[in-house]
């Protein structure tokens, strides 16, 4: 005679399966990059990459576009997650509704903004494929989420803004104010200093100095680059004057140095894609921001640049 389990063992089976399960899909989860319980483990060009990834999995992110919009939500949403208060200023260009997103942390001393854009230009080439921006938009939102992850804000001697710009990618649009993100957040603001990346996960970069930047604070940043390990990525050599998001904080007073590649030859092409990027760049340049701030190196020049 067959003996038949009552309802409750069953139940009891059932809660227990569900609970070993759930626990698994939990470390599973909490092994893949930027997810899972917070850690402040230090920079990683891994979960930077993972980021690059997130990103252009959307495909095209042009300024006013659905995608666009998803990686400003995604942007905020990394930030909460991790701690960081958020901050969303929305502005109208032509007929298109844009966003600056920002984290902030720190609760007093002198404001320093690092600062990168997260749109890319058009949506296709002339022959109609995708222009994914790996490079050009996604890497410096890589680095600033993770560099967001990362740092210890409680060490924090000055008040920290991570900025995200829109509508700065795409100088082919029609009647298309390129550096309208960076105008409108210079704007009535007047920050101690301004870091912007861009074009920051190449293989074999080069950063040269910007001949349009803060002497001072370029100059620090770069021998803290040199001391790390990094200056055979930020030569003690100058390079060429280029237009960018950062020409709108020169032109508004604001003391700025600039992280970028000046000559990355698949800019807004079909070929800025995420074969190229190398998560060991985005280390590098992540590392040396969370070294600056967490140090706080700014605050032995903040004075000299007031």
């Amino acid at each position: 005679m067959r003996t038949r389990l009552s309802g409750w063992p069953q139940l009891l089976t059932l809660l227990v399966l569900t609970l070993a399960f759930g626990y698994l899909a939990w470390l599973g989860w909490g092994l893949l990059p930027g997810h899972g319980p917070l850690e402040r483990d230090g920079f990683d060009g891994r979960r930077a990459l993972a980021l690059v990834k997130d990103q252009c999995e959307l495909g095209p992110r042009p300024g006013g576009s659905v995608e666009a919009w998803m990686v400003g939500d995604m942007i905020l949403g990394e930030l909460q997650r991790v701690g960081w208060k958020t901050a969303v200023e929305e502005y109208a260009a032509d007929d298109l509704q844009l966003r600056n997103v920002a984290g902030l942390a720190g609760e007093s001393g002198p404001l320093v903004v690092i600062a990168t854009h997260y749109d890319t230009t058009r949506l296709t080439s002339e022959d109609g494929r995708p222009m994914l921006g790996a490079n050009n938009g996604a890497s410096g939102v890589a680095v600033l989420l993770e560099l967001a992850r990362a740092l210890n804000v409680q060490k924090l001697q000055h008040r920290l803004w991570l900025v995200f710009l829109d509508g700065e990618a795409d100088p082919d649009a029609p009647d298309w104010d390129q550096l309208s993100g960076a105008r409108r957040f210079a704007q009535n603001r007047h920050p101690a200093a301004i870091i912007y990346l861009n074009n920051v996960g190449a293989v074999h970069p080069y950063f040269p100095q910007a001949p349009d930047a803060n002497e001072l604070l370029q100059s620090q940043l770069w021998k803290l680059a040199g001391r790390l390990g990094y200056e055979s990525l930020f030569p003690q050599q100058v390079g060429p004057t280029i237009i960018d998001a950062h020409t709108r904080f020169i032109q508004a007073g604001i003391p700025t140095a600039i992280i970028i590649q000046p000559d990355y030859p698949y800019a807004r092409t079909p070929e800025d894609d995420c074969k190229k990027i190398d998560e060991k760049s985005l280390q590098a340049v992540g590392v040396l921001l969370e070294s600056y701030v967490e140090n706080g190196e700014f605050m032995t020049i903040a004075p000299a640049l007031r």
